[in-house]
C-alpha cells in the first residue's frame, strides 16, 4: 500500500486527507497514522503532512504555508528576504491572508500570517516555481508570493512601527533592489491601498535609501 500512495501522492510534496480520499477513497487513515509513526511522513498540522525526504525539496515550507492557510501568499519578511532586500536569514515563514492573523508552531518550523482586507491581497502575486528532485523524478509546484513589490507594500503597510527614517534605517534595505522596485506597477499598488499613512512611509523609505 506505501509503494502505491508514493507513487500516487509523491508529487505532491504536501497532501491533505482530502487528496488522500480523493485518490483512495477505500484507504483506512489510520495508515497515516502508523505511517507517521514509522517517519514516512509528517504531520504539519490539522490534516496535512508532507513526506520525510523533505531536505532534498527547495522551500517546502513555503507550499506548506499556502496550503495550510488559504488563501495566503508568502510575503513580508520572507519575501523581502527572497528579493535580497533585507541581508538577514529568515527562519520563520510569513505570508499574509484574507483569513485572521494567526500563527502556528509546526514540524516545518513556524507559520505567521497577518491578515488583510481582500482588495489589499487580489493583486500584486507571482506563482514562484520550485522544483526539486525527490527521488522519484523532477517535480515542479507553485508557489504563491508576493511580486516584489507588494513585499515592500504589505511591509510597511502592517509594521506601522517602522513610521521613522531612524526605524527604517534599521532594516538596512537593499537600495539597488529598492531602486528597481520603485516603478510604475509599484505606484500603481500603492494608489490600491489608499493609505495616507502607507504614503509617508514609503516617502522616508525612499530618503533612507537616497532615492
Amino acid at each position: 500500500m506505501w509503494i502505491r500512495f508514493l507513487s500516487a501522492l509523491g508529487q505532491y510534496r504536501v497532501f491533505s486527507t482530502r487528496d488522500v480520499r480523493k485518490l483512495f477513497p477505500d484507504m483506512n487513515l489510520m495508515n497515516l497514522v502508523r505511517w507517521q509513526s514509522k517517519g514516512y511522513i509528517i504531520r504539519i498540522r490539522n490534516g496535512w503532512y508532507c513526506f520525510n525526504d523533505t531536505e532534498s525539496s527547495e522551500n517546502i515550507d513555503w507550499l506548506a504555508a499556502n496550503l495550510i492557510y488559504a488563501p495566503s501568499s508568502v510575503s513580508l519578511h520572507s519575501a523581502l528576504s527572497y528579493y535580497n532586500l533585507i541581508p538577514e536569514g529568515i527562519y520563520n515563514t510569513t505570508s499574509v491572508s484574507t483569513k485572521k492573523t494567526n500563527q502556528f508552531t509546526t514540524t516545518l518550523g513556524v507559520f505567521t500570517y497577518h491578515h488583510v482586507k481582500p482588495e489589499l491581497f487580489c493583486f500584486g502575486q507571482t506563482l514562484a516555481d520550485v522544483n526539486a528532485d525527490m527521488g522519484r523524478g523532477k517535480v515542479s509546484r507553485k508557489i504563491i508570493m508576493a511580486s516584489v513589490e507588494k513585499a515592500i507594500l504589505d511591509f510597511f503597510y502592517l509594521y506601522s512601527n517602522y513610521d521613522t527614517e531612524k526605524e527604517i534605517a534599521l532594516l538596512r534595505l537593499n537600495e539597488s533592489v529598492v531602486n528597481e522596485a520603485l516603478n510604475d506597477t509599484f505606484y500603481g499598488y500603492l494608489e490600491k491601498f489608499k493609505n495616507k499613512a502607507l504614503d509617508k512611509r514609503i516617502s522616508k523609505m525612499k530618503k533612507v535609501c537616497s532615492l
